[in-house]
Order: structure tokens, then C-alpha cells, then sequence
């Protein structure tokens, strides 16, 4: 009986130890941290009023403005289909990007990890911008009929 058992738990094993792997890679990114908390949605579509305001650089992309924020918090509308505002991240710096869902049930995939994002309430992943590229940050929830084009724009920016 032991013998047949032996193959098995090494298969196991080694199932679990592939997930572990799979699960902790982020594809070059270094994701520090998740947290949640429920928002007013008027006032964090202010906070995202304010940041397209101080730090949009006047270009667009696919209809979404494009903002150079400063390390530290940055608001983000998921809603169908996007991710607004497009970013440019300085190389390095660390961002907390406040997340929030204005109609259904999205997820931020970015890079390798993925946050659920449920309609009023924020998630805020804190990640380090890599050396060069850009970030891949999609959604990973069926959304809707436009959901595989629901693809944000993140690019790293030398300072």
C-alpha cells in the first residue's frame, strides 16, 4: 500500500511547490503590498480630478490622459473597459496605486499579480517601477463584452 502512495505525494509536492512559485513571481515588478478600504466615490473621483490636473502631460492615449505623478499615492478609475488615467512611473520609485472599481467586479492584473476589485471599495497595491518598459495592467475578471481590450497603460520613464 505504501508503494502506490510514495508517487503520489511526490506529485504533490511538487504541484505545491510550482503554485508557491508561480503565485510569489511578478514578472520583474516588485508588488510590496496589498490593502483595501471603502471610498466616497465623489471624493476619489476629486483625488483623480486633482491628479489629472497637477500632473496630466497634455497627451492621451486611447482617449485616457496621460499623467507623470510623483512617488506616493496615485488614484485609478477601473471601469468598463479602462484604466484611467495612463501612466508614467520614474524608474525605481515606489507608487501606491489606489484602485477603485466604479461599476462592476474587475481585477488588476499587473505584471504577474492580481488584485480583486469589488464596486466602492479601493485596493491599494504598492509596487517599485522597474528599471525600463512598461507594466502590463489589465483586467482579469470578465467584465463585459469589450473586457479582453481592457488593457491600462503603465511606462517607465527614465528621471
Amino acid at each position: 500500500m505504501l508503494k502506490g502512495f510514495a508517487p503520489v505525494a511526490l506529485i504533490l509536492a511538487s504541484l505545491i511547490l510550482a503554485l508557491g512559485w508561480l503565485m510569489g513571481r511578478t514578472g520583474g515588478l516588485d508588488i510590496l503590498a496589498a490593502q483595501s478600504y471603502r471610498a466616497d466615490p465623489s471624493e476619489f473621483h476629486g483625488r483623480h480630478l486633482a491628479l489629472l490636473a497637477s500632473h496630466g502631460t497634455g497627451q492621451v492615449i486611447d482617449g485616457i490622459p496621460v499623467v507623470r505623478p510623483a512617488p506616493g499615492d496615485v488614484p485609478m478609475l477601473v471601469k468598463r473597459w479602462e484604466f484611467s488615467p495612463a501612466l508614467e512611473l520614474e524608474a525605481g520609485k515606489t507608487y501606491r496605486l489606489h484602485l477603485l472599481s466604479e461599476d462592476v467586479v474587475h481585477s488588476a492584473a499587473i505584471g504577474e499579480s492580481e488584485v480583486l476589485l469589488q464596486p466602492g471599495e479601493v485596493k491599494v497595491v504598492t509596487l517599485v517601477a522597474p528599471a525600463a518598459g512598461r507594466v502590463r495592467i489589465q483586467c482579469g475578471e470578465y467584465c463585459g463584452l469589450g473586457h479582453t481590450k481592457m488593457i491600462g497603460s503603465i511606462e517607465i520613464v527614465s528621471p
